[in-house]
């Protein structure tokens, strides 16, 4: 296993400990910020071991996969700008949003273009 792999293992797992024993410390006070160390962690720990079973020591990154990141990137933020175009007319026009909703909205919208583009860049061989 990758060294970066296993600090972030290694990081994981101590949030996830101290997450757990913050609440059994603080019984009865449920605490957001306890259940974000528990996340974090989980998150951590799941994703470190994921990137180890797909990768194990081939190399990760690449110029084309750093390529194709950061153009998809590059369109995930013109359309999700588009996007928000489009609330602002709508929320003017049609329909009045509370800004949870907008920024609920926006950030899925802009999370799932990436991914979208990211998986067509890497299906089509790269950027041109």
């Amino acid at each position: 296993m990758k060294s970066e792999y296993k600090s972030r293992l290694a990081i994981g797992l101590v949030l996830l400990l101290l997450g757990i024993a913050a609440e059994n410390l603080l019984r009865g006070a449920h605490s957001p910020f306890t259940t974000a160390m528990i996340v974090v962690g989980l998150v951590l720990i799941i994703g470190s071991v994921l990137r180890h079973l797909k990768f194990r020591e081939e190399a990760d990154r690449d110029e084309r996969t750093t390529r194709i990141g950061a153009f998809a990137l590059a369109y995930s933020w013109l359309v999700t700008f588009i996007f928000m175009s489009l609330l602002l007319m709508l929320d003017y026009y049609l329909v009045k949003l509370t800004a949870f909703q907008a920024l609920f909205s926006s950030m899925a919208v802009a999370i799932l273009v990436a991914g979208f583009f990211q998986w067509h860049f890497r299906r089509k061989g790269g950027v041109e």
